[in-house]
């Protein structure tokens, strides 16, 4: 059985997870993002002009991917995504999506600008399950 240490061990490598949401028509929207896991939510930055911006305002269930092609593990959960459009107090969580990955942000209003130019959003998403019911493969 995998603890929730293993699977936040596994989540705050840097990684990449696949966002599933439902288009009008029934059928699957998926894309890959880079993201933070904080141990309640996962965040993840995306823009207005994104599909997946207008499918989890109409929609806001959502699944979720995480894996590492390279090990055979994987970590997946469904979860409810909540669309944060005020940019100003989530620059903490931009700035460490960013910094998993190795990139560096510019000073707070600089930051903020460049997001704001982007039109960026902030997806929080909250699973349905806690982790240790999450369905995992090898991570123990």
């Amino acid at each position: 059985m995998t603890s929730a240490d293993q699977v936040t061990a596994f989540l705050s490598e840097a990684r990449t997870i696949v966002v599933g949401g439902v288009r009008k028509d029934g059928r699957a929207h998926l894309s890959p993002n880079w993201f933070l896991w904080d141990g309640e939510r996962f965040y993840i930055s995306t823009t207005r002009d994104r599909v997946k911006y207008k499918i989890f305002r109409r929609d806001p269930r959502v699944q979720l991917l995480v894996e590492d092609a390279t090990g055979h593990r994987a970590v997946f959960v469904g979860g409810t995504v909540e669309i944060r459009e005020d940019l100003a107090p989530e620059l903490p969580r931009f700035r460490a999506i960013k910094l998993k990955h190795g990139i560096e942000s510019a000073a707070d209003d600089d930051f903020l600008a460049e997001l704001t130019a982007e039109h960026r959003v902030l997806l929080a998403i909250t699973p349905d399950l806690p982790v240790a019911d999450w369905t995992t493969i090898d991570l123990d």
